[in-house]
């Protein structure tokens, strides 16, 4: 104890960087008091007393690495302060809710012990001290929870004593310090986090590329990981929000990012990648809780990490290059970005593990750097050169992407107001009472109907052609001119006729028909090629359905013929109305359709599209009305 004291004395009379002190009296300065301590592992409540005799315990500093030790330990310390004209105070640096405080027997009230889910540090607490406190006896008791061990050095304790204003002063420096170590990283992140609401904007514009989806999702994802990891790291977030949120979202980044550079790319995510993401989610089901509860260690947990996110993070660069070498001169831009954000985090795992080992040179990989009183860290500058990187790429590709919807909207523009004048309404024939329902899906539609009198009659054909959109509404074009263009033929010769022209210039698609010639006298002649039946008077025509259009260059297509009577009705119609859907997923099917076959074409389609429209609608009725 002299030795103590002496060593005491000397460190009171040195210049400090907060002031000076005297054995005589404090002035504006405060000492360390991490040296001189005795510690025991396990937990007595006798071991606070003032006058317990802690001779036989291991002697120790605070500084000893020996001292990062998680469990339950008691830290004693007998120190001699010099009298003080001002309140003296201690300032405790250590995990908040991993220790108590004793002085000279009795606890001190403020710092407690909770459970590991209200551990956060390095915390630091001011103790007011006694005045004139002269002789004191400080006790720790201890208690650091295997999952709180953040980083090893976490769980080690600091004391100073000093003046009240010393240690106000020091407290202050430490929180600036914790500050400063964590503001640069979490703007840095919270323009990730924004970048990614605007990647989830543009997909809200664009919704057929995927690729801003994922996007968005991984920078969110992300900006997350990182800012829990970090103010974690830094006192201003319980341990237990990244282990429960911080680190889950590593895994969930490294899928996102996988997503994306296929999607990015035009790739179909194989089988192979799809079987590595289900790895990914294992220890976010079965790892975080167990290893939480003790069953492994936090290391172990880390090195599951860095085996599992490393290889994304030197394949995916691989895959970008590769696909750059085919042609794909946009993922040039991204083959160094997308490999930097994943292997500076497992470069920060390994350093996490090595720390747990004892591994002095890897302990490094997960400290940052400083620049100025800031504090940076490796996957900070990662994750904004990769912004910067997927910025420039994303601004590029989405004016393209915007200048090419552009243009294909003037071109279905183009070609909606071409069918608005090939599908019109059926001219007025004598005899005859037509009527005519057209509700395409989209801008422009794959159905068409032709209606042509003659002097005998009328002829009408009603066709749907495969697909949708542009392509579509060029081949209706095509088999409308056609129609329009071909001479008074039979219903079978006339889709023969359109079949030859079709055959191999459809692009492998192609077109059901039906073809109807009614002359005055109500004698009907039908022919059909692939298409749905026409009704009767509410009862389905037998008509024998050929080949559809297009399929086979000599196909045949029979005639049957029937009679109308004055006052009967007979409705065409394409597969649109037989196969709407409702929210339930059921069809409107052929008893329905049947059931509304004797209406009007207007509340046919009507009836099909409330019920829940997914085609192309095409529905014309036709009345026998000769004249008296």
């Amino acid at each position: 104890m002299r030795k103590l004291a002496i060593l005491l004395l000397v460190l009171v009379a040195a210049p400090l960087s907060f002031g000076q002190s005297t054995s005589a009296q404090w002035t504006d300065g405060a000492i360390h008091l991490n040296g001189g301590w005795r510690v025991h592992d396990g937990d007595d409540p006798a071991w606070s007393a003032s006058n317990f005799d802690d001779s036989t315990w291991t002697a120790t500093s605070l500084d000893d690495p020996q001292n990062i030790f998680a469990g339950r330990r008691w830290y004693r310390l007998r120190a001699h302060l010099p009298a003080s004209q001002t309140p003296l105070a201690l300032l405790i640096t250590g995990g908040s809710g991993t220790y108590e405080i004793y002085l000279n027997g009795q606890p001190v009230p403020g710092p407690a012990l909770t459970s590991s889910f209200g551990v956060t540090y390095p915390k630091t607490c001011i103790v007011p001290l006694p005045e004139n406190s002269g002789d004191i006896e400080i006790a720790l008791r201890t208690f650091v929870p295997d999952t709180s061990m953040f980083l090893p050095d976490r769980g080690a304790f600091r004391v100073q004593a000093g003046t009240v204003t010393a240690i106000a002063d020091a407290d202050s420096a430490a929180v600036s310090r914790r500050f400063n170590d964590v503001i640069d990283g979490t703007i840095i992140h919270i323009l990730i986090m924004l970048a990614g609401f605007s990647a989830l904007v543009l997909f809200a514009y664009q919704p057929d590329h995927r690729e801003y989806l994922w996007l968005g999702i991984y920078l969110i994802v992300d900006a997350f990981s990182s800012v829990f990891f970090e103010l974690a790291l830094s006192s201003f977030l319980p341990f237990y929000v990244n282990w429960f949120f911080g680190d889950p979202c590593a895994y969930l980044g490294t899928i996102a990012q996988i997503e994306f550079t296929f999607n990015f790319a035009g790739q179909r995510v194989t089988r192979g990648w799809r079987v590595y993401e289900g790895l990914l989610l294992l220890p976010i089901i079965f790892g975080t809780f167990p290893a939480w509860l003790g069953f492994f260690s936090r290391g172990m947990l880390n090195l599951i990490e860095v085996f599992l996110i490393v290889p994304a993070a030197f394949i995916l660069p691989v895959l970008l290059f590769t696909w750059y070498r085919r042609g794909n001169r946009e993922a040039a831009w991204l083959v160094i970005p997308s490999l930097l954000p994943i292997a500076t985090e497992a470069l920060a795992d390994l350093g996490i593990v090595s720390s747990y080992l004892g591994w002095q040179l890897g302990m490094r990989l997960s400290d940052g750097f400083r620049l100025g009183s800031f504090a940076i860290q490796p996957f900070d500058l990662a994750d904004l050169l990769f912004l910067f990187a997927i910025g420039v790429v994303m601004f590029f590709r989405f004016t393209r992407v915007s200048r090419d919807q552009a243009r294909s909207a003037a071109e279905l523009d183009a070609a909606r107001q071409v069918q608005q004048r090939l599908v019109t309404a059926p001219p007025v024939v004598r005899g005859f009472t037509i009527e005519s329902a057209y509700l395409p899906a989209q801008q422009v539609g794959g159905d068409f109907f032709h209606v042509r009198a003659s002097d005998d009659g009328v002829l009408i054909v009603i066709g749907d052609v495969s697909g949708k959109g542009l392509g579509a509404a060029m081949t209706v074009s095509a088999v409308v001119g056609a129609l329009r263009a071909m001479p008074a033929l039979s219903p079978g010769t006339i889709l023969a006729a359109l079949n030859r022209g079709l055959s191999g210039s459809s692009s492998g698609g192609f077109v059901t028909c039906l073809a109807v010639q009614i002359a005055s006298d109500g004698t009907a002649t039908l022919a059909n090629a692939g298409h749905p039946a026409p009704y009767r008077d509410g009862k389905e025509v037998a008509v024998e359905s050929g080949l559809p259009l297009g399929i086979v260059a000599e196909a045949a297509y029979g005639e049957v013929t029937l009679s109308l009577a004055p006052g009967d009705t007979l409705t065409l119609l394409t597969d649109g109305v037989v196969e709407a859907r409702n929210e339930n997923g059921e069809l409107f099917g052929f008893d329905r359709t049947a059931a509304v076959s004797g209406t009007s074409a207007n509340q046919i389609a009507k009836t099909a599209e409330l019920f829940g429209q997914e085609d192309d609608i095409t529905v014309l009725t036709l009345r026998f009305a000769p004249a008296a």
